[in-house]
């Protein structure tokens, strides 16, 4: 009966040793340095600047291989009311004591913020998400954290919640380009008004953009007569003429959209629209599209996953530059659609799925559906595939113009031909091999200049 006792506590101690001495040795044990990979900052954005990161952060080793590292940090961005952005920072353990261990962290930024303001906030956001994780290596017993901050950041904050602005975005910019070759030129400029105000109720927009390309060419032709043969010169050299011809292709546009969400998963408004475009025709067109949509993921997780369906009837009056082949000069036609869309950010990469199919609806031989996806995956942790393709069946090409067209006009895109399909596409990979840390940044000799011309 003495032994009873005893007994029971070398069972009791017996049960989960490994669990028992694993916990020591994780405690008593702790690795050097976290090994830390950043997924989703992209250099063209000039908040996030992954050299800036790493030269701030030095409590932790940078892995270039996702496999390898024990804190994976997922980095999504998307437009916040105000013109803002919005980044969405998710921590998820991989390895070791931090496996299953997942972290959110948002950060919002201002329009007016710089990039230098941006990648400043998010870097300490970045630092606050691992730092619990940082606490269980060695290099966090020398990590010194500082917890104070000063009352009137905090009011400054406050009175920030009172937009004088009411919330609303205006943005105008504009663009030319201009590209000289010894038998022709070509000038695009253009410009655009936006004018945005977004909640998270109301999301109001008005934008407006013109675009004009002005292309000239000098097109060397040999002179004959009414018979067909050469015209000689003094010399005996036959006369070449320089004939120039000259291309004009406008293109202008404006559009409002209304939109009042009326849960977390539903919405409805609507889109009005007009645009100029001689390429396709159009001496002018009108639209009105009321539509309702829904997302089957609520807004608050938006920058991770979305998947949207919107049901549309749109009117469409159309003037056109040319008779059509259906002998039209103006018309006005309804139609309705169907576009669905479904975006992915995800530790194995991106993925964007775009469909829509429409057709008129005093004709349904009248039709077109598309359908476009966007992906880069990570195959393994040094090799990446990325595509774009998109294809439409088209068969609605009712602004097509009747008559016949110069070769000039069909090269130089003037006018559009008859298809029943188009077809886009591009893609490619990504690999690296060698050193998997990538802790240090040295911008000696960097890029050229951004300079676009032959060498």
């Amino acid at each position: 009966m003495r032994k009873t006792p005893f007994l029971l506590i070398l069972i009791f101690f017996s049960f989960d040793p490994p669990a028992i001495s694993q916990t020591l040795i994780e405690n008593n044990n702790p690795p050097n340095k976290l090994r830390v990979f950043i997924d989703g900052c992209n250099r063209r954005d000039g908040g996030c600047d992954m050299d800036f990161i790493r030269t701030e952060i030095t409590a932790v080793d940078f892995y270039r291989d996702n496999q390898l590292a024990d804190v994976f940090v997922l980095i999504n961005d998307n437009e916040s009311g105000g013109g803002g952005r919005q980044y969405q920072l998710i921590f998820i353990g991989q390895q070791n004591i931090h496996a299953g261990r997942t972290d959110t962290l948002y950060v919002n930024n201002k329009q007016t913020d710089t990039d230098f303001e941006v990648r400043e906030k998010l870097t300490r956001f970045i630092k606050l998400g691992l730092a619990p994780f940082v606490a269980k290596t060695k290099a966090g017993e020398v990590v010194e954290i500082n917890m104070k901050t000063e009352l009137s950041v905090l009011e400054d904050t406050a009175r920030e919640t009172v937009d004088p602005w009411n919330y609303w975005v205006f943005n105008v910019g504009s663009d030319a380009n201009i590209e000289l070759e010894e038998l022709s030129k070509q000038i695009n400029f253009g410009g655009d008004i936006n004018i945005d105000r977004i909640t998270d109720k109301w999301k109001i927009s008005l934008s407006g953009r013109i675009d004009e390309r002005l292309r000239r060419t000098i097109q060397k032709e040999p002179r004959v007569d009414d018979n067909g043969n050469p015209v000689l010169d003094e010399n005996g050299n036959q006369i070449i003429d320089e004939v120039e011809n000259k291309f004009d292709v406008s293109e202008f546009g404006f559009s409002h959209q209304l939109v009042k969400a009326i849960s977390p998963k539903w919405s409805y408004g609507y889109d009005i629209a007009g645009r100029q475009n001689t390429r396709f025709n159009y001496k002018f067109q009108t639209s009105f599209r009321p539509a309702v949509e829904y997302n089957f993921f609520p807004e608050s997780v938006q920058n991770s996953r979305f998947l949207r369906v919107n049901y549309g009837v749109e009117v469409r009056n159309n003037r056109y530059v040319e008779e059509t082949i259906y002998g039209a000069v103006q018309e006005t036609r309804v139609l309705h659609s169907l576009r669905a869309s479904l975006g992915l950010n995800q530790r194995w990469g991106n993925l964007e799925v775009g469909y829509r199919l429409r057709n008129y609806l005093d004709d349904f031989s009248s039709w077109s559906t598309g359908l476009n996806i966007s992906a880069e995956v990570r195959v393994t942790g040094n090799f990446s595939f990325f595509m774009r393709v998109e294809g439409n069946y088209v068969k609605d090409q009712i602004y097509l113009a009747s008559g016949d067209f110069t070769e000039q006009d069909i090269l130089s895109g003037r006018v559009t031909l008859p298809s029943a399909y188009n077809v886009d596409s591009r893609f490619g990979f990504n690999y690296r091999f060698g050193s998997n840390l990538n802790n240090f940044v040295n911008r000696r000799f960097f890029g050229r200049a951004n300079f676009v011309g032959n060498d």
